[in-house]
């Protein structure tokens, strides 16, 4: 199933419970009375899911001035020590935001283009077997583009079908101190995985090609990601509390618990399962500084900003994909949400998302750290800004 249609699973049960309960949800309250619904919402959400240790929410808005940060549960299941709000947790793919992010700010500086090709950098023996479709090689056709907006036809080795083996997910779960290098996650998709069609033919979500774009970014910059990360983004933000996991001397056990199948992964080695797919961690307000600099253009053009958010790959019903990007059309879900406005930006697959609503100019940040809510996390989205939007504005 389409992480897609799984993100919407959760939507739709929760649409269906009608008219009666729309209604009574959409009485304004006031400011206060907002911020405690919000509270007790939260704090239901992690008393009731055992496969939460924790749960995190901001909400900032510069049309309402409204900001409120809310921290329910513990560090991870096993400890008594109460949760922050600038805890900071495993992102998943938000990271491929920041990937994007930097290839915009590449483009701006004349450095490459978004359909330059990528064997450009990276070797036959790295792109050996990864484009093969009916026995043609097209690993020469594929750009930057293609990667960045998943449709460059390659596999994707953290949920997609294999031909051999088991998949990854099963791997670590089997084993959550196995360990792993850009190489080899590359190598999975090379040995067990095949193509799902050629460059530019369809939109298929891939880490891997995420982990391409890492390896040639570090070509590009002649130094490791987890630097062009820190140079680029974070040192110039002053986003003290983010960093690439494993790639610096912070302790893993450090982070939030993070959970797979009932077991945290926040100190095992299989977290190196992201890189440049999703690996950095980072709180709350780190991820605020970063999606309010993306959104006032103080990394981009207004002509570069435009394309990576072009959301013209329909990912499923209700979601778009620009490059590193997310859209979500409630409208198109139920008419029951046409009310709704929009949101955009990153979300990752253990419940935790950036979204900007730019019609209300409202951030949503949230981490619920657990792969139980890849579609609960926007689930509860839905149900907080259902609560979020009564509120009296004077």
């Amino acid at each position: 199933m389409k992480r897609a249609v799984k993100i919407w699973a959760g939507v739709l049960i929760f649409v269906a419970m009608g008219y009666g309960l729309a209604a009574y949800m959409n009485r304004p309250i006031s400011e206060e009375a907002v911020t405690a619904k919000i509270e007790e919402h939260i704090r239901n959400i992690v008393e009731k899911n055992d496969s939460l240790s924790s749960a995190l929410v901001t909400i900032y808005s510069n049309r309402t001035g409204y900001f409120e940060q809310f921290a329910e549960g513990t560090k991870n299941r096993a400890s008594d020590q109460p949760v922050q709000i600038d805890s900071p947790y495993h992102t998943a793919s938000i990271g491929k935001t920041m990937c994007a992010v930097v290839y915009g700010m590449l483009v701006d500086e004349g450095k490459i283009n978004f359909d330059d090709k990528i064997n450009s950098w990276l070797d036959d023996d790295i792109l050996k077997g990864l484009f093969v479709v009916d026995g043609t090689d097209y690993s020469d056709q594929v750009t930057v583009r293609h990667l960045l907006g998943h449709t460059s036809g390659i596999g994707d080795y953290f949920a997609g079908p294999v031909k051999r083996g088991v998949p990854i997910l099963e791997m670590i779960s089997s084993d959550p101190d196995l360990s792993f290098t850009p190489e080899e996650l590359i190598a999975f998709t090379r040995d067990n995985q095949d193509p799902i069609g050629k460059p530019g033919q369809q939109f298929y979500y891939s880490d891997t090609g995420y982990i391409l774009l890492g390896l040639i970014l570090e070509a590009i910059e002649d130094k490791p990601y987890s630097d062009v990360l820190e140079e680029r983004i974070f040192e110039p933000l002053g986003m003290s509390d983010s960093y690439l996991m494993f790639y610096n001397d912070k302790p893993a056990a450090d982070i939030l618990g993070i959970y797979l199948n009932g077991m945290d992964y926040s100190g095992r080695n299989a977290l190196s399962v992201d890189w440049a797919g999703g690996g950095v961690v980072s709180t709350m307000d780190d991820l605020l500084v970063f999606m309010k600099a993306l959104e006032h253009r103080e990394f981009l053009s207004d002509e570069v900003y435009r394309e990576i958010t072009d959301f013209k790959h329909r990912y499923g019903k209700g979601i778009y994909y620009g490059m590193g990007m997310m859209y979500f059309d409630f409208s198109e879900l139920s008419f029951l949400l046409g009310s709704m406005t929009d949101v955009y930006g990153a979300v990752g697959a253990t419940g935790t998302y950036i979204l900007y609503d730019k019609a209300k100019d409202t951030y949503f940040i949230a981490n619920f750290g657990s792969l139980d809510f890849t579609e609960k996390g926007i689930e509860e989205l839905v149900k907080i800004r259902m609560i979020y939007d009564r509120m009296i504005v004077e």
